[in-house]
């Protein structure tokens, strides 16, 4: 799928701004494998400027980029990769470039592992400096700008089940009304482990009492932290003296 998108893209913009470029050799699958290789490598050796790696100063340099590409190909491949036709792109969908990758990683990461009793859903941010409208900024994580997504996993090996990308008032979710945007991010993830056991344990921002009813119906336990102020969670008489405040429902 990206060789072929990769190629297709290259093909239909091969005369806007390309006159000074190498001519264009379609990519292959085991090419597309090391590209990606390629990348995931950089981020273990960080330099300033992707040129830098393929630098023969032997101060900086790293000889293996240049033994699986020259520079010129590897930034051939960076600036033509696609992971879909844009000819059928509409503006109502943020994710159409990559919902190709975006399914395929849902329906690999639902095959791989048949999780164990307890999850855990949790928001994480992909490290993003580029210009996009749904990117976001969370002091409290180690990349503070980038995408955010929710994350649902599989407590006993860290594994992702599921994930939702963030994209704003265009998030892609299974909206249920009494439950809000919060809850129907809990169903939503859940949908297909439901009604076999699991307990979910979650953080304030997904905590509610008709979330954890609606968990309960579907054979599902539920725990977490609770704002006060959540709607339909019953009031208490202060206890004082007392830092922590603990009670258990049935």
């Amino acid at each position: 799928m990206i060789v072929d998108e990769t190629n297709r893209f290259r093909r239909s913009s091969a005369h806007i701004g390309q006159s000074h470029a190498a001519p264009w050799i379609d990519a292959t699958t085991n090419e597309m494998y090391t590209f990606l290789a390629t990348v995931m490598l950089m981020p273990h050796l960080k330099k300033n400027r992707i040129r830098d790696y393929w630098s023969t100063d032997h101060l900086i340099a790293t000889p293996i980029f240049a033994e699986l590409f020259t520079r010129d190909r590897f930034r051939a491949l960076l600036s033509n990769l696609h992971f879909r036709d844009n000819q059928y792109q509409t503006p109502e969908a943020s994710l159409y470039k990559i919902r190709p990758i975006i399914d395929e990683l849902k329906k690999r990461f639902f095959c791989c592992l048949s999780p164990y009793k307890n999850l855990c859903i949790d928001e994480t941010l992909a490290l993003w400096k580029g210009r996009l409208h749904f990117k976001q900024y969370i002091p409290s994580k180690r990349n503070k700008f980038g995408i955010k997504l929710f994350v649902l996993c599989d407590c006993k090996t860290g594994f992702i089940l599921d994930f939702i990308v963030y994209c704003g008032s265009k998030t892609e979710l299974n909206y249920q009304k009494d439950l809000g945007v919060t809850g129907s991010i809990v169903t939503t993830l859940l949908e297909r482990f439901l009604n076999k056991g699991h307990s979910l344990f979650v953080d304030n921002y997904y905590s509610s009492p008709a979330l954890f009813e609606y968990l309960h119906r579907y054979k599902t336990g539920a725990c977490g932290t609770v704002k006060k102020n959540r709607a339909g969670l019953p009031t208490f008489e202060e206890i004082e003296g007392l830092d922590e405040q603990v009670f258990l429902s049935h």
